[in-house]
């Protein structure tokens, strides 16, 4: 498999970022464990169909990566997510984190054809997207 090049950010503003506490060397999962831990009850998400805390996102997240791992995914393997702004989206990527699996995201708008030509650059080994 060969990578695709990626452009990095200048070193400038990684490091202003840094200095400024927006980067904190730390992976998203490990940001939300412990929000989870430090105020469980707090909402971290809100939908047209209700919110999630951070203690349910966590866990839905943690149950959805290791459902995903019991079925042979994992570290390296890529996953191609077309949802809508709903908290499923959040679950979703979370779980792919936590899974080792990165997630591409794909517009909501795109359509078939574009789905198809994404998918053929990415070369994901899971499509998760919504039936709307």
């Amino acid at each position: 498999m060969s990578l695709v090049p990626f452009t990095h950010w200048p070193d400038e503003f990684a490091e202003r970022y840094r200095r400024a506490g927006h980067w904190r060397g730390e992976p998203l999962s490990q940001m939300l464990a412990e929000q989870a831990s430090i105020q469980p009850d707090a909402v971290a998400v809100v939908d047209g169909s209700g919110a999630l805390s951070y203690a349910d996102l966590d866990r839905a997240s943690t149950n959805l990566a290791q459902r995903l791992a019991n079925r042979g995914l994992g570290q390296g393997d890529r996953a191609l997510v077309q949802l809508g702004n709903q908290a499923e989206l959040y679950v979703v990527f979370f779980a792919l984190i936590k899974a080792g699996i990165a997630p591409v995201n794909a517009l909501f708008s795109h359509n078939r054809l574009e789905l198809v030509a994404y998918a053929a650059q990415v070369r994901p080994r899971l499509l998760i997207a919504s039936r709307a």
